[in-house]
């Protein structure tokens, strides 16, 4: 893997481990056509048990690993301090858009020297250099010495464009984001109907649930995960175009989650997890939640990890 693709898996290893807050200077760099955007803050993840936990399993004695932060500069585990991800309505079956934005420690010059050693491209925007690799789409570049931006060409374009012209980023998707951010650890937002996200091809045997009138009246959808002292809790909402429309889905997902607490073959804690889901109607809007405890976290989310690997004490960011 060469480090380009390195610096991408390890921005998106560490956002797995992140907690609540989005910076607004980043939410400012999205592009103003969004209908996606999620976001993690890894500096604050180190006070949860479960953000420890997630950090104790990286494996920093890896040759590779060690070898792409002495050449780098970059070390995920403390120089990765926040995460943005954001993808517009644009695009086509073969044509993808998307765009990752990470606040941190970085040091663009080792990191451009590290990638254009392993045959990597440099070009020059505007100003600013865009690390990329022949015949890929993909590129990096830095802001700064703390702001990196990933994606395709055309939405890096898009960052350092917006960068120079001053814009700020806003609308109802701007301002779910603030708000869901706030009281989340991991954080979603949308402003497209979920149908959109599970078309029969992608969806597979999902597909006919994305074509039912229920789902194809979620408008919007936002969510995340808080990380806290005794484990975790999740929390959805779904507006949809109507009250009954919420109350309908509301139905349904509480029939889904009995099924569930009520069967025998489940893996064990699912069942309990399940039973513990709460659910509420607020006017066309329908919100689900539930708790897992630190012990019921590690075991469903990372069972591979849990066995594998025991606890070492992780590295706190700079």
């Amino acid at each position: 893997m060469n480090k380009l693709y390195s610096l991408v898996f390890s921005l998106t290893i560490a956002a797995v481990t992140a907690t609540a807050g989005v910076t607004p200077a980043l939410l400012n760099l999205v592009m103003p056509d969004a209908t996606v955007v999620s976001g993690m803050n890894v500096a604050q993840s180190v006070t949860s048990p479960f953000g420890q936990y997630i950090l104790s399993q990286m494996q920093s004695n890896d040759t590779g690993f060690l070898q792409f932060v002495a050449s780098t500069g970059f070390d995920p585990r403390k120089d990765l301090l926040e995460i943005l991800a954001a993808t517009p309505a644009t695009g086509s079956a073969t044509t993808h858009s998307a765009l990752i934005l990470g606040r941190g420690v970085f040091q663009p010059a080792m990191i451009i020297g590290a990638a254009t050693e392993k045959g990597g491209t440099v070009t020059n925007y505007r100003g600013f250099s865009l690390i990329g690799q022949t015949g890929e789409t993909l590129a990096l570049t830095f802001l700064d010495g703390s702001t990196a931006a990933i994606g395709d060409v055309a939405s890096v374009q898009g960052v350092i464009d917006r960068k120079l012209a001053g814009a700020t980023f806003s609308g109802t998707l701007a301002a779910t984001a603030v708000a869901v951010s706030a009281i989340n650890s991991a954080w979603f937002a949308t402003t497209t109907p979920l149908s959109d996200f599970m078309s029969t091809k992608q969806a597979g045997n999902l597909g006919g649930v994305a074509q039912s009138p229920l789902m194809q009246s979620v408008q919007q959808a936002s969510g995340g995960v808080q990380f806290g002292t005794a484990g975790i809790t999740l929390s959805a909402d779904a507006v949809t175009a109507s009250p009954q429309n919420a109350q309908a889905l509301v139905d349904v997902l509480k029939f889904f989650v009995s099924m569930i607490a009520g069967n025998a073959n489940a893996p064990s804690g699912v069942a309990s997890v399940a039973s513990s889901a709460q659910f509420s109607v607020n006017g066309s809007t329908a919100h689900i939640s539930l708790m897992l405890a630190e012990a019921q976290a590690e075991q469903l989310l990372m069972p591979k990890a849990a066995i594998k690997h025991p606890r070492t004490p992780p590295i706190a960011p700079k």
